[in-house]
C-alpha cells in the first residue's frame, strides 16, 4: 500500500472547464435540470468533452466562476465551515427578533432601532433551533450540493440511456451535478459491430474495421486514468461540490472501483505524473460512495482486500474512507462481471479497513447491462418512439413510465439512496453500516427479484373498449320474477291486464267529465281539477303499483 502525498501544480486542474452546447429546448418536458456539454483540459492538455446535467440551484457555482471565483475576504458571506454558517444565521435571526429596552431619556413609545439594548430577557432564546442539529442545521444540509462523476460504458456518455441515466440522478437526488466524461475522446466502441464475411476469425469490428481489443489499445489506461481525474477536479474546482461520489457502468464501472481504492495502472508512481503531458497529474478523484454496476476489466484483490495496492490516504492526508456498492447480474459471462467475480469483490471489500460500508447484490435471472440498458429513447422498450413521441402519447399528464420497473428500478433505487447516504458532508447519515444491519438480506449477495411491471398503454385500452362495445336494449323478460306484477315488464299477463284495466278507468273518466282532446289549456284544467276534487283518479292508482308501504312506484 502506498501513502498519499500531493501533487502540486501552478495551474488549478478542472478551472478551465467551460460550456460548448446546451440543451435548452431539446427537453420536451419541464424537468427543472439544465442539461450542457463541457470542455476542459485532460492528460497531455488535450481537451474532453463531457456531459454535465443538475438541477439550476446546483449550477449556481459554474456560472459564478467556481471556487476560485468565491470572494475570500468578504466575511459576511464566507465561512471556514457549514457549522460556522448555520451558527451565523441562527445569531443573525435571534438578534432581529431582541430590541433594546427603552431608555428613561426617550420618548415614551419611540424606540432606537439601531440600539441592540443592554438586556435581551424580553426574547429567550430559542434553543430548539440553536446548533446543529437543529432544523436551520437540516436545512442547511440539504442544500449542500454533491458530484456525480458517472463513469460510461464503451459506448460512451452521449448514448440515450447513459444520458437516461445522468438525468435520473440529477432529478432524484437533487441537488447534485452529474458529470459524464468521454473516456474515448469521441471515438467510443461502436453500437453496429458487424463480422466481416471475407475474414475467418469471426471477431466483431468497428467501422473503422477495428476489433475491440484493437479498439481498447486506442484508449491507454493511464490517459483514461488522468482524464477521470481532471473530470472530478472540474467538479471541485468549477461546481464547487461539497463531496463526490462515483458511479460506474460496465467498463465504467471497473474504473469506479479504481478510483474508489485509489489504485492506479501504472503503480503509485503514477500518480505523480500525466504520462502524456509535460505537467504533474491532477489530484486523486478521492470519492466517498461509490456505485458500480456489472464492473469490467479491474482486479479485485489489487484493489482492495488485505494486500491492497491502492493509496491509503485522501489527498488531504486524511484516512482513506469510502462506501461501496456493486450490482451485478446473475447471467453475466463478462469477466469482472461475473457471479464469481461479485463473490470475490465482497470478500475482498469485506477485508479491506478503508472500506466504511459495502453491499454486493446479485441479481437473479439478469443480464449484463439490465439495469440501464432500456433508459434511453434508444431502449429495447421504447418501439423506436422519441422523447417528444411519448410525452405527446402519455395520458393524465404525466410522462410514461419506460417500462422500467421491476429490478431495474430496484437496483436503481438502492444506488440513488447509497449514494445520498454516504455523501451527505454537514449531518451525515449516521447508524449501523448496512452490512452490519440486523436483516442480514443486506448483507447476503443474493437480491430478492422484482419482476419486471406490464406497461400498460391506457389509451389502446380504451380505444380497444370503445370498439368490443356493443348497445344492447333492454329486454324486460330478462328481467328477474317481481312480486309486483307492473315489474314483470310489458309482454307478461298480469301486466297487460293492468293496463286494460287502466284504460278502461281513462275511459270512464274521459266521457264522464266531457274531456276533449279539443278542450283549451284552461278548460281542461278546470274538468281535470273536477275529476281529481271527486277521487275520480284515484281509481288510477291499483295496487299492482304500490308496495307493502303504500308509497307508490310511479
Amino acid at each position: 500500500n502506498s501513502e498519499a502525498s500531493s501533487s502540486s501544480s501552478p495551474e488549478v486542474w478542472g478551472e478551465d472547464a467551460r460550456i460548448v452546447d446546451d440543451y435548452e429546448g431539446r427537453n420536451v418536458v419541464v424537468d427543472g435540470l439544465s442539461r450542457t456539454v463541457i470542455e476542459f483540459k485532460g492528460s497531455n492538455n488535450t481537451i474532453v468533452q463531457a456531459y454535465a446535467v443538475g438541477s439550476h440551484v446546483s449550477l449556481r457555482n459554474f456560472l459564478k466562476g467556481g471556487v476560485a471565483a468565491k470572494p475570500q475576504n468578504d466575511t459576511k458571506s464566507v465561512y471556514s465551515s457549514m457549522e460556522e454558517e448555520v451558527y451565523a444565521i441562527q445569531k443573525t435571526r435571534e438578534t432581529e427578533l431582541k430590541r433594546g429596552l427603552i431608555r428613561q431619556d426617550e420618548v415614551e413609545g419611540e424606540e432606537d432601532i439601531n440600539d441592540p439594548g443592554t438586556s435581551y430577557s424580553t426574547v429567550e432564546r430559542d434553543y430548539g433551533d440553536w446548533g446543529v442539529y437543529t432544523p436551520t442545521g437540516a436545512q442547511m444540509s440539504s442544500t449542500e450540493v454533491q458530484g456525480v462523476l458517472l463513469l460510461s460504458d464503451v459506448y460512451g456518455p452521449f448514448t440515450e440511456n447513459t444520458q437516461a441515466l445522468a438525468d435520473k440522478i440529477a432529478f432524484e437526488c437533487q441537488p447534485v451535478v452529474v458529470l459524464v466524461p468521454d473516456l474515448f475522446r469521441g471515438r467510443p466502441w461502436t453500437l453496429n459491430a458487424t463480422v466481416n464475411e471475407d475474414e475467418e476469425d469471426g471477431v466483431e469490428r468497428n467501422e473503422d474495421g477495428k476489433s475491440y481489443e484493437e479498439w481498447r489499445a486506442m484508449h491507454p489506461d493511464k490517459r483514461v486514468d488522468v482524464d477521470i481525474r481532471a473530470a472530478a477536479a472540474v467538479l471541485r474546482e468549477r461546481y464547487a461540490v461539497a463531496s463526490i461520489a462515483v458511479w460506474g457502468t460496465c467498463y465504467g464501472g471497473g474504473r469506479a472501483l479504481e478510483a474508489a481504492a485509489g489504485w492506479y495502472a501504472g503503480g503509485a508512481s503514477s500518480y505523480y505524473e500525466d504520462a502524456f503531458g509535460d505537467r504533474p497529474a491532477p489530484p486523486h478523484v478521492d470519492p466517498i460512495a461509490a456505485i458500480v454496476w456489472y464492473p469490467t476489466r479491474y482486479n479485485a484483490r489489487r484493489l482492495f482486500g488485505r494486500e491492497n495496492e491502492g493509496f491509503r490516504t485522501f489527498e488531504s492526508g486524511k484516512d482513506r474512507s469510502v462506501a461501496i456498492m456493486a450490482v451485478f447480474a446473475e447471467d453475466d459471462a463478462l469477466p469482472g462481471a461475473t457471479p464469481e467475480d461479485a463473490m470475490l469483490l465482497k470478500a475482498c471489500l469485506d477485508e479491506d479497513t478503508r472500506i466504511k460500508d459495502s453491499m454486493v447484490k446479485i441479481f437473479p435471472g439478469q443480464k449484463h447491462g439490465f439495469a440501464h440498458a432500456n433508459l434511453g429513447a434508444d431502449g429495447e422498450g421504447n418501439d423506436g418512439e422519441d422523447e417528444s413521441d411519448r410525452f405527446l402519447g402519455e395520458d393524465f399528464g404525466s410522462m410514461d413510465q419506460l417500462t422500467l420497473g421491476g429490478d431495474a428500478e430496484v437496483a436503481c433505487l438502492l444506488s440513488t439512496a447509497w449514494m445520498e447516504t454516504y455523501t451527505r458532508v454537514f449531518l451525515p447519515t449516521a447508524g449501523t453500516p448496512v452490512r452490519f444491519d440486523a436483516d442480514e438480506r443486506w448483507s447476503t449477495l443474493e437480491m430478492d427479484g422484482y419482476p419486471q411491471t406490464e406497461k400498460r398503454d391506457v389509451r389502446d385500452e380504451i380505444n380497444e373498449a370503445i370498439a368490443k362495445y356493443e348497445d344492447v336494449d333492454i329486454e324486460f323478460r330478462r328481467m328477474p320474477q317481481s312480486q309486483n306484477p307492473l315489474l314483470e315488464g310489458p309482454g307478461s299477463e298480469e301486466f297487460d291486464q293492468i293496463e286494460d284495466e287502466r284504460e278502461k278507468i281513462r275511459q270512464q273518466i274521459l266521457e264522464k267529465y266531457n274531456i276533449s282532446e279539443n278542450d283549451d289549456e284552461e278548460t281542461f284544467d278546470r274538468k281535470f281539477q273536477q275529476a281529481r276534487d271527486d277521487g275520480a283518479l284515484d281509481g288510477l292508482l291499483l295496487d299492482a303499483y304500490v308496495d307493502d308501504s303504500g308509497d307508490a312506484y310511479w
